[in-house]
């Protein structure tokens, strides 16, 4: 017995050795919680190992391994574990999953090196990662077991004719929350200026509707509201259409050429993003830097299926490539499109791979 194990400093905690180990990072942990819980349910027995050190202490038993890999995988063949789940992680962390005699699965691998670990089963969340022996499961975190049905209004969308016509873009802000529609317009300013178009403003809550349409009268764009819409068409000359309902808010996914969600902008807005409906109805999605946590937008950033950006830098980079070729948008429609509908039941069939 080393000096250390002596002293009590290696002892495990309790709930961690012979358990059903997942190991993964911090960021991946977060957003894991569904996932963890079908675990447990399923082997009744899971802990967790970090590769990192957490913000928050986890619930169930678990240990975060040292940074070294061999005294990494040293702790790791303390623990003796019945199974090993590594969850996400890079191809890196291959030697430490190889390195115990139990079933090992890796789940959500990123690259070719994860199948370097000899694991029993190897899955990935999308078809774009050809990996060898891999099974495309889809992303269990995401969450989803059914897909809402979604229904067009090619009438509602008709009022756009004249900017159709007239080779106008559409752009839409859709549900968006605190202190958003600032960055909104800014977005807006710049690509008007690369290509002029029409802004389709939503905020989410229709409480801030009226305070955020008296703030915004200070940019000076025409603006119709559409509560108060009264002709046919949507005249060419303005420039943000407006939205206070909640149900036109959902029907005018289908009439736009792209969609900014909404909660993505700014971290203050308190509403949930949506990148759901918009890729239901076949619309390119941009996503900034807040509420990246968010299981679905987690795994359509990672899977590279919606365009994100960190700021309006990169927001407005996106906005340009899509205005300066409409292919390229449907391109990117179409795969989140393909992605989304595998995402379906993909916790079910992952779990059905564990053994």
């Amino acid at each position: 017995m080393g000096l250390f194990d002596f002293l009590g400093f290696n002892k495990l905690p309790a709930g961690v050795t012979n358990s059903s180990l997942l190991i993964t990072d911090t960021a991946t942990l977060a957003r894991a919680g569904a996932f963890i819980e079908a675990l447990q349910a399923k082997f009744h027995n899971i802990a967790i190992a970090l590769v990192d050190t957490p913000n928050t202490t986890p619930a169930l038993p678990h240990i975060v391994l040292p940074g070294e890999t061999t005294a990494a995988i040293a702790r790791l063949q303390k623990i003796q574990p019945q199974r090993l789940i590594a969850l996400g992680l890079a191809g890196d962390y291959a030697p430490l999953v190889k390195s115990v005699a139990c079933p090992r699965y890796w789940i959500n691998a990123h690259d070719a090196a994860a199948a370097e670990a000899g694991c029993q089963v190897l899955t990935t969340s999308h078809a774009g990662l050809a990996l060898t022996g891999a099974v495309v499961t889809g992303d269990p975190l995401a969450g989803l077991d059914s897909l809402p049905p979604i229904t067009a209004d090619a009438e509602l969308c008709l009022r756009f004719k004249e900017q159709r016509e007239s080779g106008r873009w559409l752009g839409y802000f859709a549900a968006t929350g605190e202190n958003e529609e600032d960055l909104a317009y800014a977005l807006f300013s710049r690509a008007m200026r690369h290509k002029m178009g029409l802004m389709l403003l939503a905020p989410r809550d229709p409480e801030r509707c009226e305070p955020v349409y008296r703030e915004s009268i200070k940019y000076r764009l025409q603006t119709i509201r559409h509560q108060r819409f009264s002709t046919s068409f949507v005249p060419i000359k303005t420039r943000v259409y407006y939205i206070e309902q909640e149900h036109p808010l959902a029907a005018f996914y289908g009439c736009v050429d792209f969609v900014v969600a909404g909660a993505t902008l700014h971290a203050d807005a308190r509403n949930v993003p949506d990148i759901l409906s918009p890729i239901l109805h076949g619309k390119p999605v941009l996503v900034g830097a807040a509420h990246r946590d968010q299981p679905l937008i987690a795994a359509a950033i990672e899977a590279g299926v919606v365009l994100a950006g960190i700021d309006n830098e990169q927001l407005f980079t996106h906005i340009k490539a899509l205005l300066d070729d409409p292919d390229y948008g449907s391109k990117v429609a179409s795969q989140a499109s393909d992605w989304l509908n595998l995402q379906v039941g993909s916790s079910a069939r992952v779990l059905a791979l564990l053994n």
